[in-house]
């Protein structure tokens, strides 16, 4: 994975010291001054700030999740889906740079959790899933258990999440865990690549549960 190294350019070669008798020292001074607050510059010119970044909805490879071969009673089930829970420890912590000696946490200003919720239910719609806001003859709770990215020759994200498949009522029809990985390579400290990571890793997690029988079956008899 390529680092940013940036060269100073001709500003900073004329800012090199030229020290041709005391009566230039002033000159001289100013000039090492210019010169190093440019060296100085250059070098911050590389580093990206990953705190407090938004999130933003970025699939690069998964844009779509699949319920594969399921049955067709799952396409006529009126879906609510609550919101999702983020029990992490960390709530605002969604990945680290591993490339140096010591980690720089990555976290995000977002709610994870509704985030997380909004997409699940784009994803299950592009799926074929009737998901609907009431009338609901079945429930989907969840909960974020990981959501999170590791940077260091490559970006390789996890998504997991708890899901709980009820009836109205609130009688629980199935429960599991469903989970995504991803990875690519990717520009250093760069939260494009952190994003495609994240989103990738939900739409694979969304397409393993859809594919999972258990869930399909509670899903597909009629309530």
């Amino acid at each position: 994975m390529g680092h940013n190294y940036r060269q100073l350019g001709p500003l900073a070669k004329e800012a090199q010291p030229r020290l041709r008798g005391a009566g230039n020292w002033r000159g001289y001074a100013m000039s090492k001054t210019l010169f190093l607050l440019l060296t100085l510059l250059a070098g911050c010119a590389g580093v990206r700030s990953l705190d407090n970044v938004p999130l933003e909805w970025s699939p690069e490879r998964e844009p779509r999740a699949s319920a594969g071969s399921a049955p067709a009673d799952l396409f006529k089930t009126r879906i609510k889906v609550a919101s999702l829970t983020d029990s992490r420890e960390r709530p605002k912590l969604i990945g680290e740079n591993r490339e140096g000696g010591q980690p720089q946490p990555v976290t995000t200003s977002d709610d994870v959790g509704a985030f997380v919720t909004e997409h699940f239910k784009g994803l299950l719609v592009g799926a074929g899933l009737n998901v609907v806001d009431s009338g609901e003859s079945a429930l989907i709770r969840g909960d974020v258990q990981q959501f999170f990215v590791v940077e260091t020759s490559t970006y390789s994200g996890e998504v997991r999440l708890q899901i709980v498949v009820t009836d109205p009522a609130g009688k629980t029809l199935w429960q599991g865990v469903t989970g995504g990985t991803s990875t690519r390579f990717g520009r250093s400290k760069w939260a494009r690549n952190y994003y495609e990571s994240l989103s990738d890793a939900l739409s694979l997690a969304t397409s393993s549960l859809l594919q999972e029988h258990g869930f399909q079956t509670a899903l597909a008899v009629k309530h």
